[in-house]
């Protein structure tokens, strides 16, 4: 899987915005070629640094902001692969509109429903649109690819990370172009029908996410795990009420009583009742715990880069050697 593009040789001209992109490509064996060791260590280890200008004329590949001409880059190298990503469109009527990262994400919608409803909008942590965009472009450069070896002509792509970003929203803008609702800030609640369930919760040693759901099954495998400490909840008749049109002062009686469970109960003991009832929970890792994970390092998803430890491969094949 690894060696798949090892064919390749692409040059990135990215500054930020789409870094990412470069090193999914290296990651499947693309030669990646950068001038600078660029602005994050996460997104450009696995390419090389040296003199990408001189790599123009025969590269398959360019990942670059705006402000090249395509056509003198199609002319130098007809063959050539141009993927071009920007905060807009180029050429569209937001193209000479400053933008970053923040603003990106508060145009999308992104930042209008993280958070909790009674305080400011969040964003997510890191450079989410930039990313985003990167693997537009990676998908872009892929198609381009098999179209290339269809025509055996260049191709020019233009990826707009607004518009990655509100793809990755896709709720909100389906949401208001069905119904004109603006969603809005929902916090620890799932929201579906006219009340809100809640979606992550404190135990013994961390945290777990679950959620009183239609699910007649699930809800009763989840009361009969809980046996005593169930309460009041062996009374309801699952199958006969529909969760997400409960009243939601009579959901916070409901999840008051799961909830004493979970505090009694850590992470594991819970995730092994999840795993032998199906009850549809899963305990929350913390970034100490995924860096400790002896399931991950077994996966070799770690990799040492200057003394910090990154994610590394990102695909892995069963065919690499029993990998």
């Amino acid at each position: 899987m690894t060696g798949m593009l090892s064919h390749l040789v692409i040059v990135d001209l990215t500054v930020g915005l789409g870094e990412i992109a470069g090193r999914m490509l290296a990651e499947l064996g693309a030669r990646v070629v950068r001038a600078d060791p660029g602005s994050h260590v996460a997104w450009t280890h696995g390419k090389e640094t040296g003199d990408g200008e001189a790599l123009l004329a025969s590269a398959d590949i360019v990942f670059r902001n705006p402000g090249r001409d395509h056509d003198a880059l199609a002319t130098a190298n007809p063959a050539v692969i141009d993927v071009v990503i920007a905060p807009f469109l180029p050429g569209g009527d937001k193209d000479d509109r400053p933008a970053s990262d923040l603003t990106l994400m508060a145009r999308s919608g992104l930042m209008t429903i993280l958070g909790d409803p009674d305080r400011a909008p969040m964003t997510m942590p890191g450079e989410q649109a930039y990313a985003l965009a990167g693997i537009q472009g990676v998908i872009g450069a892929l198609t381009a690819l098999h179209a290339r070896a269809a025509s055996g002509r260049g191709q020019l792509v233009e990826v707009s990370a607004y518009q990655s970003a509100v793809l990755a929203n896709y709720r909100e803008p389906l949401t208001w172009a069905w119904i004109g609702r603006v969603g809005n800030r929902t916090g620890n609640l799932l929201v579906r029908g006219k009340s809100g369930v809640r979606q992550v919760w404190p135990c013994k040693d961390g945290w777990v996410t679950w959620a009183l759901v239609d699910n007649p099954p699930m809800m009763r495998g989840m009361v009969k795990a809980m046996g005593d400490a169930a309460g009041a909840l062996v009374e309801i008749d699952w199958g006969s009420i529909l969760v997400a049109d409960v009243p939601r002062e009579t959901l916070a009686e409901w999840e008051a009583v799961v909830e004493a469970f979970f505090l009694r109960h850590t992470r594991a003991e819970l995730g092994a009742m999840s795993a032998a009832g199906g009850l549809g929970l899963s305990w929350i890792d913390t970034p100490e715990d995924a860096l400790a994970s002896d399931h991950l390092a077994a996966r070799g998803l770690w990799r040492d880069v200057d003394g910090v430890k990154l994610p590394g491969r990102l695909w892995v094949s069963s065919l690499e050697g029993g990998a």
